[in-house]
């Protein structure tokens, strides 16, 4: 898992509250949201301190409880465009959010991604699954879970294509040239940037798609199509 620059605000924020992790949670099912407070009441350490299911009822909660871990869908009914966790964020920049989401495609946790969230659960995963989520992300570490995968792969590498959602544009660039074979000092000087940048940003690569050497990568990103035509795929 990577670590934030600013890892375990969340869990910081929890200590000082007597150890206990707040959380709100925010769906349009009010059923739903019933089932995981339940849940979440069960379990020492966790206390549940608002929910909503409409994005206003969610900016107010969210601004006067500021918990220490929102549990959000990406969308409500009244907040349809992707943009929900974007707006959450920036009511309470310093909570984790955990993603939870009948929508599992790709360009949807790349999405979660963007927005800040650290964690991303489908909802069709169990209990462990939610609790590890939220560990983690108490503690300033990302969670992805179930994500679906590309085709499979003969020599494994297709573990990693949910990660391939992740990338920054800049990671992409990076990735390609090293498939390409172009050195680093080459790399470096068509992003403008430092050798040691370029060199970060394969570890970042690395630890991203969970890949354990350089060459992995160089496979990974032909199996992927990054080498395809000049470009990257979107």
């Amino acid at each position: 898992m990577t670590l934030l620059t600013s890892p375990g605000l969340a869990a910081a924020n929890a200590a000082a509250c007597g150890g206990a992790c707040r959380i709100v949670l925010i769906d349009g099912q009010q059923i739903f949201r019933q089932a995981v407070r339940a849940l979440l009441t069960a379990e020492p350490g966790f206390v549940v301190v608002g929910e909503a299911g409409r994005l206003a009822e969610a900016l107010e909660v969210i601004g006067t409880q500021k918990p220490d871990v929102v549990l959000s869908d990406l969308k409500l009914p009244d907040s349809p465009d992707m943009q929900l966790i974007a707006q959450l964020r920036a009511c309470c920049p310093q909570a984790a959010f955990v993603v939870l989401t009948a929508l599992h495609a790709r360009d949807h946790v790349a999405a979660a991604r963007k927005a800040g969230a650290l964690g991303y659960l489908p909802k069709q995963r169990g209990r462990a699954d939610l609790l590890t989520a939220i560990r983690h992300v108490l503690a300033g570490r990302r969670y992805r879970s179930g994500l679906p995968r590309a085709r499979s792969s003969p020599d494994g590498i297709g573990r990693a294509a949910g990660g391939a959602a992740l990338l920054t544009e800049r990671q992409r660039q990076v990735l390609r040239s090293l498939a390409l074979g172009h050195p680093a000092s080459e790399i470096a000087t068509t992003l403008g940037v430092s050798v040691r940048a370029v060199y970060k940003q394969r570890e970042r690569l690395r630890e991203t798609l969970q890949l354990d050497s350089t060459a992995a990568l160089t496979r990974f990103a032909a199996y992927e199509g990054f080498t395809e035509d000049g470009t990257a795929p979107g």
